[in-house]
């Protein structure tokens, strides 16, 4: 084999790895960039309980994927543009969670249990405007349960959903 081969191989080589370990990194950091992460503080029945906020089509569908774990009082909230009927799954989320599904005006209409892992569809009984997740069990533990009411901060109300 020719000196010349040996180096176009070798190069190859080269730039295969950098565009192998490239891929690895941003497919790593496009799931942490699609939430800013920052904590909103909400009220139910005077427990404050701080989430992020889930706004836009690809922040919604990441949701609480991947994620490790949640911490104690910590959750996410999902907003939407106008009540719907949502449907929410756990596939690639590591975290047994509680949901709760909240009408236009702050009041819980449902709350369930998801299982890590799972692909059976949770879904509002009626149309609401928002879903609040929450480590599994958080509700039931801290009294809050349909007709419970949510009060949202000014910043969450002026948050631009898309």
């Amino acid at each position: 084999m020719d000196l010349s081969l040996r180096i176009i191989r070798s190069n190859n080589f080269h730039t295969f790895f950098i565009l192998v370990i490239t891929s690895i990194l941003w497919s790593c950091s496009k799931h942490s960039n699609i939430l800013n992460n920052t904590l909103y503080e909400i009220n139910i029945n005077n427990k404050n309980p701080r989430v992020e906020v889930a706004s836009t089509q690809k922040q919604r569908t990441l949701g609480l994927m991947f994620r490790d774990k949640l911490d104690n009082d910590h959750g996410m909230l999902f907003i939407y543009r106008q009540e719907q009927y949502l449907s929410f799954w756990m596939k690639n989320t590591k975290i047994p969670l509680s949901i709760a599904f909240i009408d236009s005006n702050g009041k819980i209409i449902q709350v369930e249990s998801m299982t890590p892992y799972s692909l059976i569809n949770h879904v509002s009984k009626d149309k609401v405007k928002y879903a609040l997740e929450m480590r599994e069990g958080w509700f039931r533990e801290n009294g809050i349960k349909v007709g419970s009411k949510v009060s949202f901060p000014s910043k969450i109300n002026r948050i631009d959903v898309k």
